[in-house]
């Protein structure tokens, strides 16, 4: 039997509906600069269109590195995507459509001595996802999948990579009791075999009295909702439960819980200007303090913050050291992250608000970008970074308006380009040097000092050495005039 049009259309009408639903509560919470996001548009690559990023501070007193970001949604191209301090693409790698499958909880991290790129992709649910974790290198290319195992599939919120080579992922499994309860559950995951080495369930050992939210009608109690992992220097595990507004340290041998820190069964005497709620990204530091981000609230109203504990464990008193708090005063309803770079500054992406602000130690805004409301980040860093593209750089030619064409150049994620060197001439084996001019961002145009029926590029380096060239490419050909 042949369904008919209507039962199609409405088939299809639930499958639309049932891919957005897992990302309604990341996109359309929380407030942000109220512009909608931009798609960028580049002559050489026509397929990359991320969000542009708009730079309302511009970067003075900033830490190196380049921002890491993964923004997602409707509007532009979601996916990992690293700007430089301009707002300008360095890399921009598209991940799914956006809404029913997109990245998240993009970071620059170390495996096997090397510096690496992972994220996470996969299907969204209310909160959290299923999916797993990429890995690439320098050059780009994916060298590891992380996967978690006992048949459970990775979250969207974290991973680790230890020293051991090893990757901390946290999973999402709903279990029967009396009612449907969503728990969450940590391994750790050989990355090179895949074996689960060590595995931790809250239902284990986190109450369902602990929760802060209410039991809902016809769908699973996300009870506890962890968000964040830091393994301790004592190899124990900090953990982040933003449905229980509480942190955790956790044993590795015994998985017990050593004491909570906030939340209805806190072993700690929280200041008032400490508190915290709905928090998310909770690290230990070398000088002793918590950070996280303090997400103030599940709705608009009270101010965001990321905040700097004091957490004196003997005499089991938290103090606040320093509070950033949104450069505009508004609420992060979700996702967030706070981070301390080397040299004291600290960088904040502010989650469902599509924007990131770095301070400086005294907690003056030093950068502060947008992306677009709507399109959010689940996290942002500021990280160092030097990619090595295995594909080489693209060139396009088009037509001036004075006649003589311009050349376009660009290399996707190659961070050691300086400037470009324009080759022209009237065959593809025929170029020579015409011009030789700075990098001007993800993509620079250069107009050649005469016509030419080819072109192609060079990208230089700091010290003016070639690293790349592209293909030649040919100028379109000439529109005959219309003679009437």
């Amino acid at each position: 039997m042949v369904a008919g049009p209507v039962v199609v259309l409405a088939a299809l009408a639930l499958l639309f509906a049932s891919a957005t639903a897992g990302s309604a509560q990341f996109m359309d919470e929380g407030e942000s600069s109220g512009a909608p996001p931009r798609p960028s548009h580049f002559v050489t690559r026509p397929d990359l269109t991320p969000p542009v990023v708009d730079v309302e501070t511009p970067a003075n007193g900033t830490a190196p590195g380049y921002v890491f970001l993964a923004p997602y949604g409707r509007g532009a191209q979601g996916g990992p995507l690293i700007v430089d301090d301009t707002g300008q693409p360095v890399w921009s790698q598209p991940v799914g459509d956006g809404v029913g499958q997109f990245g998240m909880d993009f970071k620059a991290q170390q495996y096997q001595g090397k510096p690496v790129l992972t994220w996470w992709q996969g299907r969204p649910h209310p909160g959290y996802g299923s999916g797993e974790y990429v890995i690439t290198d320098q050059s780009y290319k994916q060298i590891a999948t992380v996967r978690m195992g006992n048949n459970l599939q990775a979250d969207l919120h974290e991973l680790v990579i230890t020293p051991r080579d090893t990757a901390l992922v946290m999973a999402y499994n709903t279990v029967q009791l009396d009612r449907p309860v969503t728990e969450g559950v940590i391994q750790e995951i050989d990355i090179a075999t895949g074996k689960v080495l060590f595995e931790w369930h809250s239902l284990d050992h986190v109450g369902l009295d602990e929760s802060t939210v209410p039991v809902p009608e016809g769908k699973p109690h996300d009870y506890v909702h962890l968000n964040s992992i830091q393994e301790t220097a004592e190899g124990d595990l900090l953990v982040s439960a933003r449905h229980t507004n509480a942190l955790y340290l956790v044993d590795r041998e015994t998985g017990a819980v050593q004491w909570r820190l906030g939340g209805k069964r806190s072993d700690f005497q929280v200041a008032p200007e400490a508190a915290f709620a709905w928090q998310h990204d909770a690290r230990w530091q070398p000088d002793g303090t918590v950070t996280l981000f303090d997400n103030a609230s599940d709705r608009p109203g009270p101010v965001s913050r990321a905040l700097a504990l004091g957490v004196d464990q003997q005499a089991r008193k938290v103090s606040l050291v320093k509070a950033f708090p949104h450069p505009k005063a508004t609420t992060s309803v979700s996702q967030s992250s706070h981070q301390v770079l080397p040299g004291g500054n600290h960088f904040v992406g502010w989650g469902s608000q599509s924007n990131f602000t770095e301070f400086d130690a005294e907690g003056n805004v030093v950068m502060h970008g947008e992306f677009g409301d709507g399109m959010p980040s689940y996290r942002a860093f500021r990280l160092p970074w030097v990619g090595t593209p295995s594909e080489p750089p693209v060139a396009a030619l088009q037509p001036g308006a004075d006649g003589a064409p311009t050349v376009y150049a660009s290399w996707n994620g190659a961070t050691e380009v300086r400037g470009w060197r324009v080759l022209a001439g009237p065959a593809a084996d025929q170029l020579r040097p015409v011009a030789d001019v700075p990098r001007s961002g993800f993509e620079t145009a250069a107009a050649l000092p005469a016509p030419e029926a080819f072109a192609a590029v060079e990208a230089l380096d700091a010290g003016g050495n070639v690293i790349g060239r592209s293909a030649p490419v040919q100028a379109p050909a000439a529109v005959p005039a219309f003679a009437g």
